[in-house]
């Protein structure tokens, strides 16, 4: 039988917990990426993993403690917003050098600079998160141990 197979065939709280652990745990290690190379791919996988959290706490919210599914969905949606202005600058150069606009172009220029503005407000929103130990309070919160995963 296959690992997700078994998964499936899983009680719904524990299936609920095992994917809602994983999903959470990506965040944690995309985040801990973006904050040593806040590049254009880690901040699309950073977003990407906050949107599979956020589902999976959205999805299985009947079956996780209710307050705790606000409160964390309310402090990812901050990464989250930090996260979408660099990468809708990165978007946008990519789209002007793609026709053509040269890489001195004063508006490039100007996009760069707000992405460098951009990207250091969310490395700061990421400290903020690292600093406040945010998984060991979220295990608390969802009721899981250390070890889940």
């Amino acid at each position: 039988m296959s690992p997700r197979l078994e998964a499936w065939l899983r009680p719904a709280p524990e299936f609920a917990r095992l994917e809602t652990a994983a999903r959470m745990a990506r965040f944690f290690a995309e985040l801990e990426r973006a904050t040593t190379q806040p590049d254009e791919e880690a901040v699309h996988d950073l977003r990407v993993s906050i949107r599979r959290f956020s589902q999976a706490l959205r999805i299985f919210a009947p079956l996780l403690p209710g307050k705790a599914v606000k409160r964390i969905r309310a402090r990812m949606k901050v990464v989250m917003d930090a996260a979408a202005v660099v990468r809708d600058l990165d978007v946008g150069m990519e789209s002007l050098a793609g026709l053509g606009v040269e890489a001195e172009d004063a508006l490039l220029q100007e996009m760069r600079a707000g992405r460098r503005r951009a990207e250091l407000f969310l490395l700061g929103q990421i400290c903020l998160l690292r600093a406040e130990d945010l998984e060991a309070d979220w295990r608390a919160r969802l009721g899981w141990s250390a070890e889940t995963a």
